[in-house]
């Protein structure tokens, strides 16, 4: 069952039955829908219950909880940095992955999940550089949309950006428990860097007030992402612990409880030293 929360005037958050979230945007022309869940559910019909005008699927990365709702889709748009990411994680082993989850939570498999074929890739073309990011910007009718590719998460991870709300949607770029560990993830400092630097070139925009998670319901202050990338500093990373969470990457974990953040990374890309 989708749960959707209108944050603004033709932004809608939702959340999908696994508890991952996407977002439609609406303008008076044109929509635009940020990533598509996991797709147990019927995304399209959802959506086109929520409005009569076209939609764009956008991807902000190329991972199963955001992308395997693209079998609902013709066609859905991509980083091209993160092709081969996708290629893997929508074939048939990460769904039956994904469908012994859903059975654990009692939730509803559709038949043909294994076998659907996803919509039809496209790739992004860029059409100018922001900020030292590239870039492209979209007019929905009314609401403008600046799609930005910020890598960190991964090699083709984006970000959108709403001036008219001075909203961003990190989509994993960053959550309060942001993960940095993951093969195809740039090394921490790296991502730190750029997040950084994104923050700053939109300050020229009007500034980040408003972000939007892809694991978080409720809409979330622009404050905490730059308290949280302050946080992060090299004594942090120096600082934290080992994680189990795998067996092949060496993950270290630093969290900040009182405010409820973490951040998962690849020690050895990072260069940290085994503690």
């Amino acid at each position: 069952m989708f749960q959707r929360n209108q944050v603004f005037p033709g932004i809608t958050h939702i959340q999908d039955s696994m508890g991952v979230c996407f977002t439609l945007l609406e303008g008076s022309e044109k929509t635009m829908l940020i990533d598509a869940g996991y797709g147990l559910e019927n995304v399209q019909e959802y959506i086109s219950g929520l409005t009569v005008r076209p939609v764009s699927v956008v991807l902000t990365h190329g991972h199963h909880d955001h992308i395997l709702g693209g079998i609902w889709f013709r066609e859905a748009w991509l980083c091209r940095e993160d092709r081969a990411e996708y290629n893997i994680r929508t074939s048939i082993s990460q769904r039956k992955s994904v469908s012994e989850q859903a059975k654990e939570k009692g939730l509803f498999i559709p038949p043909d999940y294994l076998t659907a074929p996803m919509a039809e890739i496209r790739f992004f073309s860029w059409t100018e550089e922001f900020a030292g990011f590239s870039a492209r910007r979209e007019n929905l009718g009314g609401l403008d949309v600046l799609i930005l590719h910020v890598p960190g998460h991964t090699e083709g991870s984006i970000v959108i950006y709403i001036p008219k709300y001075r909203l961003l949607l990190t989509g994993d770029d960053w959550n309060p428990c942001t993960w940095m560990w993951f093969p195809c993830s740039l090394p921490v400092q790296i991502w730190h860097r750029n997040m950084t630097e994104l923050l700053n070139g939109l300050e020229k925009e009007g500034g980040t007030e408003k972000i939007l998670c892809s694991h978080q319901p409720m809409i979330r202050e622009g404050t905490e992402l730059k308290e949280y990338l302050l946080w992060v500093s090299p004594s942090v990373l120096e600082g934290a612990e080992r994680s189990d969470i795998s067996r092949e990457i060496r993950v270290h974990r630093a969290v900040r409880p009182e405010k409820g953040w973490e951040l998962m990374f690849d020690a050895e890309k990072a260069g940290i030293s085994e503690r």
